[in-house]
């Protein structure tokens, strides 16, 4: 039984092994790195932003959908997320 575990590891890594190599798996990764990256970037604009609100009273969660939503749509994207923050919270 010990054998065929074995047999079923070294079958699962050859086939991530081909996908990487016949670049299947590259598509969907550069699109996951963006994502990350655009998280990362729309988290540091939502702390500068926190930074700066604190003489207002104006806070806004640091969330993996505010983030996104910080990283993806910009200026656009932050204006939202204080409307939505200065009218319904």
């Amino acid at each position: 039984m010990l054998e065929i575990k074995w047999w079923l590891l070294i079958l699962a890594l050859g086939i991530v092994f081909f996908m990487l190599i016949n670049r299947s798996v590259k598509q969907p990764l550069k699109w996951f790195g963006y994502g990350v990256l655009y998280s990362v970037v729309g988290a540091i604009i939502l702390f500068f932003v926190n930074l700066l609100g604190e003489y207002i009273q104006l806070h806004i969660p640091i969330n993996p959908i505010t983030a996104l939503i910080t990283g993806i749509l910009g200026l656009p994207g932050l204006a939202y997320l204080i409307a939505v923050k200065m009218l319904w919270i």
